[in-house]
């Protein structure tokens, strides 16, 4: 579909139960007001409560209904939170399964070196290790529905790390260099993809769970707010110029979420001439020579197993 739009969402998803990480700003939040008002189930997983609830309170308009939409504490960088987070949500009786699970809080190519709570590289941490383990807790109730989908968010800057070496020191303890670090978080979310894909292949369930990657564009949100080096600077320089808002960028999350005609493993991002802008549609995995290399996958898949204690059932 060369045009996906806001309109092509299901104008009823109730029934639907969804879980998305990081929705105290940008696209996070667009995502889970786009479902919750079109009466689905949502679960916001959040650090921040007051942000989140300000954040979707920013958005909401006097006539939605978002009554379906509550707001849990996930720090998604600490072991220990996420362990709580997948315990409430298999406790909850009213939770019958999950149709989607949306990966998409992330901090992005912080100045600093700094490690979470468990000892990781934080970067690693939130965007990857967290998340890992997170689907791996709730894949009992994901194989509950009867089609369901994991989506991870990726980014065209994945495309900064040229050297395979760095799969060698994925903590970032020899070296720290703010984008390589977060571009490998990003082909990390590929790599989670594929790796996923074998998972719930090796379980006969590719039928009815997919997996997919998204790419939001280039879109302004507050992650940049935080970053560090040239490329940042451009980034915030062109803001409200050439930069999408984050109701356009979220719309890759969204096609993947809802749009049951794509293909297992697709990525999703902007379908403009530059490839960072546009409506989404079905492309190229950026950085493919390293994202999707079998060696390289094994090497980050065991890697956060073993960072996390994940087992996968």
């Amino acid at each position: 579909m060369k045009n996906w739009t806001r309109a092509n969402i299901p104008a009823d998803l109730s029934g639907k139960t969804y879980i998305i990480t990081g929705t105290s700003s940008g696209i996070g939040t667009v995502i889970a007001y786009e479902l919750a008002k079109r009466g689905a189930k949502v679960i916001a997983a959040n650090r921040n409560i007051d942000k989140a609830q300000k954040a979707m309170a920013a958005v909401k308009q006097p006539t939605d209904d978002l009554s379906s939409l509550t707001t849990l504490a996930l720090d998604v960088s600490s072991v220990k939170s996420v362990k709580e987070f997948a315990e409430q949500i298999n406790a909850d009786a009213s939770i019958m399964q999950i149709d989607g699970l949306l990966l998409n809080a992330g901090i992005m190519a912080l100045p600093e070196r700094q490690e979470s709570v468990d000892g990781f590289e934080l970067q690693m941490a939130t965007n990857v290790l967290g998340h890992h383990l997170l689907t791996s807790l709730l894949m009992p109730k994901i194989k509950l529905a009867p089609k369901a989908v994991v989506v991870s968010t990726s980014s065209s800057a994945s495309s900064t790390v040229t050297d395979p070496k760095i799969w060698e020191d994925i903590n970032a303890e020899n070296k720290y260099d703010p984008w390589e670090v977060y571009g490998l978080s990003k082909i990390a979310a590929v790599q989670f993809r594929d790796g996923l894909r074998e998972v719930i292949k090796d379980a006969n369930l590719s039928h009815k769970i997919h997996a997919h990657a998204t790419h939001p564009g280039l879109t302004a949100t507050p992650l940049f707010d935080a970053s560090k080096g040239l490329f940042a600077s451009v980034f915030r320089s062109v803001r409200g110029i050439f930069m999408m808002d984050a109701a356009q960028g979220a719309l890759s999350t969204l096609r993947a979420t809802v749009d049951e005609t794509l293909p297992d493993g697709s990525f999703i991002g902007p379908g403009g001439i530059t490839g960072m802008t546009g409506n989404p549609k079905v492309i190229k995995v950026y950085n493919p020579k390293l994202a999707l290399d079998p060696v390289l996958r094994k090497k980050m898949w065991d890697y956060c197993n073993k960072a996390t204690g994940a087992v996968w059932k």
